[in-house]
């Protein structure tokens, strides 16, 4: 390996590392502001992603530079193609807590301050998904891969549980705060979102150093 190349990767993972580090940020200010309907932490997780947009931009034309000036191979070009396949996803996942993020004055201006159990459960299974989504990402470790993809079954059902009791509140009439129901909604549906971007990176990290592509075979004979 030449050194420029070394240097160029090197500088390339630091970059990465800071990327996803910036994303779980943004998931726990978002998350934070829900627990604690804070319309400040909101704030601090939209202006934050701002930094992880241009993260994304500038690992992405660092990695493509890298493979057309230097032509890696082995180690060095899985991860290149590692990095160019998963940046957008880690992007998406600040989008959907941005996303949350912007449900808040909503929540905060509602009478009603308890959230409901399944929309907390939702957030902290998010942020603990996402987790051993960046270390499956960085280390990498397939079994981390695999936890994450057996892990987002939990989110989905959390959010199916939460749209139906959202609906049912709203059928009960006039007296129900429509826009807080409709909220609690989007801010779950955001979470499973995050689930799915996660499990699309641990579907690539599996790909990329084994070989294995599962992507299409999930759900085969699920109704």
């Amino acid at each position: 390996m030449s050194h420029a190349l070394e240097r160029t990767l090197e500088d390339l993972r630091a970059r990465v590392t800071r990327m996803t580090a910036r994303v779980q940020m943004v998931v726990e200010l978002a998350s934070d502001a829900v627990f604690r309907m804070d319309v400040g932490l909101a704030h601090q997780a939209v202006h934050s992603d701002e930094q992880v947009d241009l993260d994304e931009m500038e690992v992405e034309r660092i990695a493509i530079e890298c493979l057309a000036r230097y032509a890696p191979a082995a180690n060095d070009l899985r991860f290149l193609t590692s990095v160019i396949k998963v940046n957008s996803d880690f992007e998406r996942i600040a989008d959907c807590a941005v996303n949350v993020a912007q449900r808040i004055p909503t929540l905060a201006r509602s009478r009603e301050q308890k959230l409901p159990d399944d929309l907390v459960a939702i957030a902290h299974a998010a942020m603990g998904i996402l987790r051993d989504t960046v270390n499956a990402f960085n280390l990498p470790s397939l079994e981390l891969a695999e936890k994450v993809i057996r892990a987002d079954d939990t989110l989905d059902a959390y959010y199916h549980q939460i749209v139906q009791d959202e609906l049912l509140l709203l059928e009960k009439g006039p007296n129900v705060e429509a826009e807080r129901e409709l909220a609690m909604i989007m801010i779950g549906k955001n979470y499973e979102r995050i689930g799915d971007h996660c499990t699309n990176i641990a579907e690539d990290i599996i790909y990329i150093h084994s070989g294995r592509m599962i992507r299409h075979r999930r759900g085969v004979g699920e109704s």
